[in-house]
């Protein structure tokens, strides 16, 4: 089994503990493809460990347009973290790109992991580090990157994707139009026959 959880890490340590503390504590879901784990607007109470399958986070603007705002994959956590830490509803739904597993334990149970000992503590501070570092980069490559920089780094972050999305999907999380996207793919096809 895949274990995304590890790239997380700003340092090294094992996160098997948390992984194997969801799936022993937590309730176990099947979410079939397009279902949705969590609607924007929705209170968020529980944190996920995905055992198979992936999710998309996606957010409806006041016009009801949808904006892609993240993935989370196969060995990844997924949840509305926002919305658990601040009490306030979600800004994002989580739905089923494809037929997933999930483990799910309330925020509460996983605060009382956090509080466990110190080695979870390091744990969770370490998970929040890397979050905050990895939103701070996809700000500053909305404002500092060109759209061929940012399609090419999410074609390196999620190469599995491709073929489970559409391509005014991958257009809305790297914030141009399909139009755009197609002629960036092109261009770098006519670079890779060259």
């Amino acid at each position: 089994m895949k274990n995304n959880l590890n790239e997380y890490r700003l340092t090294d340590i094992d996160l098997s503990a948390l992984r194997d503390f969801i799936i022993s504590q937590g309730t176990t879901r099947i979410i079939q493809k397009k279902e949705y784990l969590l609607q924007q607007g929705d209170m968020c109470r529980h944190v996920g460990y995905i055992s198979e399958g992936m999710f998309r986070y996606k957010r409806l603007d006041s016009n009801g347009d949808e904006h892609i705002t993240g993935y989370s994959l196969e060995g990844d956590l997924v949840g509305e973290y926002s919305s658990c830490l601040c009490g306030r509803p979600s800004l994002s739904s989580i739905q089923a790109i494809k037929d997933s597993r999930v483990h799910l334990i309330t925020y509460t149970e996983l605060e009382q992991f956090w509080n466990s000992s110190p080695e979870n503590q390091r744990i969770g501070r370490i998970l929040a580090e890397q979050l905050f570092a990895m939103t701070y980069r996809r700000l500053t490559d909305s404002y500092c990157c060109t759209a061929e920089e940012r399609y090419i780094d999410f074609m390196n972050r999620y190469p599995d994707l491709k073929e489970l999305i559409p391509l005014k999907e991958i257009a809305s999380f790297i914030g141009v139009t399909p139009e755009t996207v197609s002629a960036i793919r092109k261009k770098l096809l006519k670079t890779d026959k060259s």
